[in-house]
């Protein structure tokens, strides 16, 4: 019997020996190929004899889906499903599953772009290298008594509370979908803007968060206030943040994510010396990697096997491979 067939898109992120080294599982049960083709009848006909699709950085819509008839799984090897049409695959059949192994990782991530942008971490850098001492007015602050804002309290969110409050910061948080929390006084997004010293973002990008930081939102930020970003890119109006950032009307940034990514170099944001930009890979820790690796494995290993995977996002999808076989 011929072997299922896993197909990795975005094949530019993949060392050689590095499939092999962090899903030895999936090698073993599975016949690998890797794809740089992008969404559509490119991306579609290398899908045409797959199982399982892992889908990574490039968007992957309804023009690949509908012609893919015999793709039966589409797997995330991160929480992000945001590149994946996620209705649409639902519509056609297809279950689609995350593996959410990176959030220790993004949540002490979080914690250190605020601790850098509190102690200024670039000037000092730069001061170190140029051989300069330190002036009278190059300080930073404590996070101690300070207040964070939490915009979206899911696992990563939660996690930074707990971090922050053994800092000795003040933690209030937004999210319309958590009634109540034991780690956070929940607030309006409004009141989160308002009173924080360093707000940070950990909401899904979904049309509802898409730019939810704009402009009028971003003006009720104190001038002497930190915005941190790990989320996704999208969540903030990067024109609207450049704009505020260059009046002085926020202290600095923290970004881990771009709206357009990998970040162009020449990206207003990257040349402020106020703001902190990394390439959307903060999340990569040994730790996080094995984890993702191992609940990608046992996602894909689950559908090919004709069983729902353990991370599912589509429970209410009407499974094609319950309808035809495996």
């Amino acid at each position: 019997m011929a072997r299922p067939i896993v197909v990795f898109n975005c094949a530019r992120n993949y060392e050689p020996g590095s499939i092999e080294h962090d899903f030895p599982r999936m090698v073993e049960a599975c016949e690998i190929r890797l794809t740089e083709a992008k969404d559509g009848p490119d991306l579609a006909a290398a899908l045409a004899e797959a199982d399982v699709l892992i889908a990574r950085r490039d968007y992957v819509g309804i023009k690949t889906l509908e012609l893919s008839r015999n793709l039966k799984g589409i797997v995330t090897p991160g929480v992000g499903v945001e590149k994946v049409d996620v209705q649409a695959a639902t519509e056609l059949g297809i279950v689609v599953a995350n593996s959410p192994g990176n959030s220790i990782t993004v949540a002490e991530s979080t914690l250190l772009l605020m601790l850098a942008l509190a102690k200024q971490m670039p000037i000092w850098v730069a001061a170190a290298k140029a051989g300069k001492e330190p002036t009278s007015m190059m300080r930073g602050m404590e996070l101690r008594g300070k207040t964070l804002g939490i915009v979206g309290l899911g696992r990563i969110g939660k996690l930074v509370s707990g971090f922050a409050r053994a800092f000795g910061m003040r933690v209030l948080a937004y999210d319309p979908y958590v009634p109540s929390s034991d780690v956070a006084e929940l607030v309006s997004l409004e009141t989160v803007l308002r009173q924080s010293d360093f707000v940070s973002c950990h909401p899904v990008l979904t049309p509802e968060t898409f730019h939810l930081i704009n402009a009028e939102r971003l003006a009720l930020m104190k001038p002497t206030a930190f915005l941190v970003n790990t989320s996704r890119g999208g969540v903030i109006d990067e024109p609207a943040l450049i704009e505020a950032l260059r009046q002085e009307r926020l202290a600095g940034a923290g970004l881990d994510v771009f709206e357009t990514e990998p970040p162009d170099p020449k990206n207003p944001l990257l040349q402020m010396d106020n703001v902190i930009g990394t390439p959307h890979g903060l999340s990569h820790a040994f730790e996080s990697v094995e984890r993702c690796s191992q609940m990608t494995q046992e996602n894909v290993l689950a559908i090919i096997e004709g069983r729902l995977p353990p991370y599912i996002v589509n429970p209410t999808v009407s499974w094609r491979a319950q309808k035809v076989g495996v």
